[in-house]
């Protein structure tokens, strides 16, 4: 009889255990699908911040665009030779070419450069210059230095000028894009003055300068809507290009369309962006 209650006793203790195990696995089973759950929300929230976000501003923008120059007056080191030049007018990435300036003038080995190519005067604003490439000095003497040619974005000549390379970072942000309340808001206003080489339609990814700099409150990664006003009286203004800032001089600014309905051109209206 004892023997029988011991046995009745141990099988009720091992069903408690059992029942206890499987509760427990149920609760964990429970907790690992809500967490799931919670970590699978938190990626789609993730995903919907992030979503537009991508590099308004690429490396090309930064050092192989235009800008105005006010003055030539402070450009005096430019290339004076190069080897090869016999050979073939432009420079290649990884040749040569020499300074008729050295130690004596402050420049040391492994100092990096800008080459810039200086245009015709532009109206009143200054010089449409070029930024053609970097440069870096491979041997320095008292009086001339060695220089090679680290990256061109174009063609590269003997006669062109260099001033000391400054990186800069790019930016990821969203484009605000063009479709916004259609007014004419308050800020800096300006025009398109100038368009990459020159041309006539302005499009997605392409460059251009607008008359509106440092002195208006033009700051770098500023976002600029392109506009035109209505011909009829009272009627709202049209809305159709987005662009963003990537060099800021005193009057003028170096500008890319992120975004626009049609081409744009040189004399369209712009102004910051106010959404």
């Amino acid at each position: 009889m004892r023997n029988l209650i011991h046995k009745t006793s141990a099988k009720i203790f091992l069903s408690l255990v059992v029942v206890f195990l499987l509760f427990c696995l149920g609760e964990g089973v429970q907790s690992s699908s809500l967490d799931g759950e919670e970590s699978q929300e938190l990626d789609v929230k993730k995903a919907r911040l992030y979503k537009d976000i991508f590099p308004l501003i690429s490396e090309s923008d930064l050092y192989c665009t235009f800008f105005v120059l006010k003055s030539k007056k402070d450009l005096d080191l430019k290339i004076a030779s190069a080897e090869r030049t016999e050979e073939r007018l432009f420079l290649r990435e990884g040749d040569n070419f020499y300074l008729k300036r050295g130690q004596e003038d402050g420049l040391e080995n492994g100092q990096l450069f800008l080459i810039l190519e200086v245009g015709e005067k532009f109206k009143n604003y200054g010089y449409i210059t070029f930024m053609r490439g970097r440069a870096k000095i491979t041997d320095v003497g008292a009086k001339r230095a060695t220089v090679k040619l680290h990256k061109a974005c174009a063609p590269v000549m003997v006669g062109f000028y260099l001033v000391p390379f400054e990186e800069k970072g790019g930016l990821l942000g969203k484009d605000l894009g063009f479709d916004i309340l259609a007014r004419e808001g308050e800020g800096a206003k300006g025009k398109i003055i100038y368009s990459q080489d020159e041309h006539n339609l302005i499009g997605s990814g392409d460059w251009a300068l607008v008359n509106i700099g440092e002195e208006d409150g033009i700051q770098f990664g500023q976002q600029l809507v392109v506009y035109e006003r209505s011909k009829k009286k009272g009627a709202l203004v049209k809305m159709f290009g987005n662009l963003i800032v990537i060099n800021v001089q005193r009057k003028t600014s170096t500008v890319k369309v992120l975004s626009c309905s049609s081409p744009l051109k040189i004399g369209d209206l712009v102004q910051t962006h106010f959404k």
